[in-house]
């Protein structure tokens, strides 16, 4: 049996009961991603200084030092507002300039490879959302996966324990606590147990 589990409190925010369910969870790696993020803002900021250096730039010793302070400041920063906001910056449109600067040492494919890097990050950094309407169950999957209720098994909500069982015994669990609005265990528990008998 495959066990999927992400154990961090979220914010939920949930919509009408006519309009179905939704919870937003948290992104528990977002911080690994941060720090690849890091990684690659490093080593494109050491691959471009060793090119000015091999080109005698007038400028390297001015460029060695505003990007060692660039990125001290981008840590400090993310540093700070994790601490007191408990939230990260987003270092996309840094990796952006950083490949557009291969263009300066004729290396598009610096560029190529940084926009691809880019367009991961901004999809490891979405919001979460499972969304559960009277059609199907939405889960946060890259691309969303919309599974339709014939393929689960079992939906509930226990303990704010939300655990979603599929026929195929793939189980995708998280702990949810409503902050904007409470939702009522019984009233969700028999919604996706009508969802369910309605599909058969």
């Amino acid at each position: 049996m495959i066990q999927e589990q992400q154990n961090n409190n979220p914010e939920a925010a949930i919509t009408a009961p006519a309009m179905g369910y939704r919870f937003i969870i948290p992104n528990a790696r977002i911080l690994i991603y941060q720090v690849f993020a890091y990684c690659i803002i490093f080593l494109n900021l050491l691959g471009q200084l060793v090119l000015d250096y091999r080109h005698n730039s007038s400028n390297f010793t001015f460029s060695v030092v505003i990007c060692g302070a660039l990125l001290l400041l981008l840590v400090l920063w993310d540093r700070y507002l994790l601490r007191k906001k408990n939230r990260l910056q987003s270092l996309g449109i840094i990796m952006l300039i950083l490949g557009f600067r291969w263009y300066q040492y004729a290396m598009g494919w610096g560029f190529v490879i940084n926009v691809l890097l880019w367009f991961l990050y901004l999809v490891s950094r979405r919001q979460l959302v499972i969304s559960i309407t009277a059609d199907s169950v939405s889960y946060p999957s890259f691309p969303a996966k919309k599974i339709p209720w014939d393929q689960v098994s079992n939906l509930i909500l226990k303990d704010d324990i939300l655990t979603i069982d599929l026929k195929n015994n793939k189980i995708y669990q998280h702990l949810v606590k409503e902050e904007d609005q409470a939702v009522n265990e019984a009233e969700f528990n028999e919604f996706c147990r009508r969802s369910i008998v309605n599909s058969q």
